[in-house]
């Protein structure tokens, strides 16, 4: 997942993602005009690159807690405060997403 939002990212800031209906954040707002699916992919990104950081992040804890013996209960915690967290952000990527589109119009 990391890299993957890495790759958006680099390709956002690289001239952006052309509207399309496989990538990119898709909702009736930003989907609406190209500028307003430039505008929100844009205010998007900062969120692409924290969603890549606590997504690397949780991916290292993960491995440790595995290697280390630590419970199990641990590690099912951290899986699912990582998670938690991951989708919490993408809600707010969206958010901005939507609002940057609406502000496009």
């Amino acid at each position: 997942m990391s890299l993957v939002m890495i790759g958006l990212a680099i390709i956002q800031h690289r001239g952006g993602l052309s509207r399309n209906m496989a990538i990119g954040i898709r909702t009736k707002h930003t989907l609406a005009s190209d500028q307003a699916w430039s505008s929100a992919q844009e205010s998007a990104t900062p969120y692409l690159i924290a969603i890549a950081t606590v997504a690397g992040s949780h991916a290292g804890a993960l491995l440790t807690v595995q290697l280390s013996g630590y419970s199990e209960i641990l590690g099912n915690i951290l899986a699912l405060s990582g998670f938690l967290i991951i989708v919490a952000i993408a809600l707010l990527a969206m958010r901005a997403a939507n609002r940057a589109a609406k502000s496009s119009e």
